[in-house]
């Protein structure tokens, strides 16, 4: 860590905070970032040609897991018209399953007590299912690989064993922080997940400068 500081003060210079206020002091409790003691390192852009200016990178390494994973496809997932109307579907399913109760103990007839039960596993369906689902697929992709990511003021190389791509921060991404996990969608089908536990305190607001600078917030 050592080290690494001092090879920060000589090559890259992270915002300085506004006046007396450390970084996470007007933050409320539950969105304060808990790192945990994983080390960045400043790295060389070994893409730039001879001729081009040299960026300093900051090198992090993570696992992320099931339980990050789940979090950010949750969010991406129940959108607000997904979130209502499921909510009107399990009510009304519901109420609908009261209404056939009461009239298969006033009748007897076992086709209300069918119906019943019908409005009930759609409210299954409905509320426990989807989340379900995503929690399996969730523990699926949280397989243990180690994430490497180098972030550059210009783009973000990603690594992962016998993978590695490139992603622009040229503002084409959309950028959004669930919780203390930073998204960068890169398309419709594919994002990075970034949870700041992994950022060292003392880069941290550099890592989030870089990050926002290059990308735009998801609408």
């Amino acid at each position: 860590m050592k080290q690494f500081v001092k090879e920060q003060e000589t090559a890259s210079k992270p915002p300085e905070p506004r006046g007396e206020q450390t970084p996470d002091e007007d933050q409320p409790e539950e969105d304060k970032v808990e790192w945990d003691g994983s080390e960045a390192e400043l790295v060389a852009d070994e893409t730039a040609l001879a001729f081009e200016e040299q960026n300093t990178g900051i090198k992090l390494t993570y696992t992320l897991t099931s339980g990050e994973i789940f979090r950010v496809l949750r969010k991406s997932q129940y959108t607000g018209a997904r979130l209502g109307l499921s909510a009107v579907a399990v009510v009304l399913s519901a109420a609908m399953a009261v209404v056939f109760l009461m009239q298969f103990r006033s009748t007897g007839d076992s086709r209300y007590a069918s119906l019943a039960v019908v409005c009930i596993l759609l409210v299954l369906v409905v509320a426990v299912f989807p989340t379900a689902v995503i929690r399996a697929h969730s523990s699926k992709i949280a397989d243990g690989r180690e994430i490497r990511m180098k972030i550059y003021p210009d783009h973000i190389e990603m690594g992962l064993p016998g993978k590695r791509w490139e992603i622009p921060l040229d503002g084409t991404s959309e950028c959004v922080q669930i919780e203390n996990l930073i998204v960068l969608y890169i398309d419709d089908r594919n994002m990075v997940i970034l949870p700041l536990r992994c950022v060292e305190p003392a880069v941290l607001p550099e890592v989030q400068a870089m990050l926002l600078a290059g990308t735009h917030p998801k609408s």
